[in-house]
């Protein structure tokens, strides 16, 4: 793998150890994906306690994805002046924060605006970790994108699982306050030895920035993986709990599922992406993408929804690191910018249409939107990868 010698934010590991720094980006990583499972936990208990219809619930939902969009458009001005350790320093404890306020909100008309700061919270930690995550695999000079993936993926299934048993013995509001009570430990004991950013004068990009219409294709799949990412997370528990009846509990077993599968070959997603190359390995995930979903939209029973959704995190579990591996390749922070920001507006322009599909239709619709979605954008992006 070519490793780039150039990015906005740029390190030089002036006094911890690079393997302390690796380690740290790897909790942060934990960190941001335990909280959003956790997040899914909580999604049943507080609609019911809202009591509000589908489609409202799907614009409420609809805020994270703005407040995404907004964070994306602002965070590599933050990145750059302050550096991408400072942002995710003072963006986890505003997502703690958040996550707590949403689980004791009960005004229908302030849990929008609650959504809105999540989504605020939630992105900034993101794209500044995955920036961190950028010059760890620059300075390693090998591939790691997928290995910190899939500590996030197994901090979604630490949160959806451990969620789902502190809603049942403590409730959802005494559950969302311990999960960050014991997440804030976490933070506290890493975030110190995160990648201290400075730039370096006189570097220059290993290779040519993409044209952008390369990378807006390559955001595009992008933000089809968000969409499904948010459409198991969000909905998920709803369709289970909903469509097959089961108990608030265990409304976290498909984000599980799905979080688990993922981690699992996120492990192994950097080794078969130099195996197979990165071609072949977005056509071959993307086909594992669309059989899940159809899978779990066309499910009867329990253990079936369930194959789909571990079916389905195997497929997405690679898509997402590569896309990023491949435009931070190609030139400065401008390209994961692009890639981010149309992801964002394609998840921003779904959101919405899973409440209003689910309502006016079934829930199981969602998945064959997204199945759909991914045939045309994973084909669009198959035929152009070999452009980077």
């Amino acid at each position: 793998m070519e490793i780039p010698k150039r990015f906005a934010d740029q390190p030089a590991w002036p006094s911890i150890d690079g393997r302390k720094s690796r380690t740290a980006i790897f909790s942060i990583f934990f960190l941001h994906g335990c909280i959003f499972g956790t997040w899914s936990s909580l999604v049943p208990t507080i609609k019911a306690r809202l009591s509000i219809p589908d489609s409202q619930f799907g614009w409420s939902l609809f805020m994270i994805v703005a407040g995404s969009l907004f964070a994306m458009l602002a965070s590599r001005s933050l990145i750059t002046r302050f550096g991408s350790k400072q942002v995710v320093r003072v963006s986890a404890p505003l997502l703690l924060a958040t996550v707590v306020l949403a689980s004791f909100t009960n005004a229908p008309n302030l849990f929008p605006l609650v959504l809105l700061m999540l989504g605020l919270a939630g992105n900034f930690m993101d794209v500044a970790m995955n920036a961190q995550a950028v010059e760890a695999e620059r300075l390693s000079q090998k591939a790691l994108m997928s290995t910190f993936h899939a500590m996030w993926s197994l901090g979604g299934l630490t949160g959806a699982a451990s969620g789902g048993l502190l809603v049942k013995f403590a409730g959802s509001s005494l559950g969302a306050l311990i999960a960050a009570l014991l997440l804030s430990i976490l933070f506290v004991a890493n975030q110190s030895k995160l990648l201290a950013a400075r730039p370096r004068e006189g570097a220059t990009a290993a290779r040519p920035i993409s044209p952008k219409w390369l990378l807006v294709v390559a955001g595009v799949l992008a933000g089809v993986c968000m969409s499904t990412d948010a459409a198991v997370r969000d909905w998920g528990p709803l369709y289970l709990t909903g469509h097959f009846a089961l108990d608030f509990s265990f409304s976290g077993l498909g984000y599980a599922a799905f979080a688990s599968s993922m981690a699992i070959c996120r492990l192994a997603g950097d080794r078969f992406r130099t195996l197979v190359g990165e071609k072949q390995l977005l056509a071959i995930s993307t086909g594992l993408v669309i059989v899940g979903l159809s899978i779990v939209a066309f499910a009867k029973i329990v253990p079936v929804a369930l194959f789909g959704f571990v079916l389905l995190g195997i497929g997405v579990s690679n898509i997402f690191p590569t896309l990023l591996s491949m435009a931070g390749r190609r030139g400065d922070a401008s390209n994961i910018v692009v890639v981010f920001a149309t992801g964002y507006i394609v998840a921003l322009a779904a959101a919405p249409s899973f409440g209003i599909l689910a309502e006016a239709t079934a829930l199981s619709n969602i998945y064959l939107l997204l199945a759909v979605m991914f045939l045309l954008a994973g084909t669009a992006f198959v035929r152009v990868a070999s452009r980077f």
